[in-house]
């Protein structure tokens, strides 16, 4: 395993937790509103994919001996993480502006995979 591995796993794993939760909140922005056609399905489906692959994620860094202790928000700018990898505990520190970026990288490729027809 390379030592920086882990850290590549815990970034996907907190991108596609962040991803999920964002399209279930929007979803549920969505129903306030009436709207002509409904796209909660799109929405769920696209909540579904990114819950799964944060599971993924969550899996694998477990099979690397990692446990995550700490995930929060400070001053409204940061996304702090305590985590524990093979009993040494490391701090990781995120802009929250570029975690909302990645997010929305992996939703333009899931839907450029989904009308490409994979």
């Amino acid at each position: 395993m390379q030592n920086d591995q882990w850290r590549e796993i815990l970034t996907e794993f907190i991108v596609y937790g962040l991803l999920f939760k964002a399209v279930a909140r929007d979803a549920a922005s969505m129903d306030l509103v009436e709207l002509k056609l409904s796209y909660r399905p799109v929405l769920d489906a696209i909540s579904l994919w990114a819950e799964r692959k944060h599971h993924d994620y969550r899996r694998q860094f477990g099979r690397l001996g990692g446990k995550i202790h700490v995930q929060e928000t400070q001053d409204g700018f940061i996304y702090y993480v305590l985590v524990k990898v093979n009993g040494i505990q490391y701090e990781s520190i995120y802009n929250r502006e570029i975690l909302r970026a990645e997010c929305q990288e992996r939703l333009n490729r899931f839907l450029l995979t989904a009308t490409q027809g994979r």
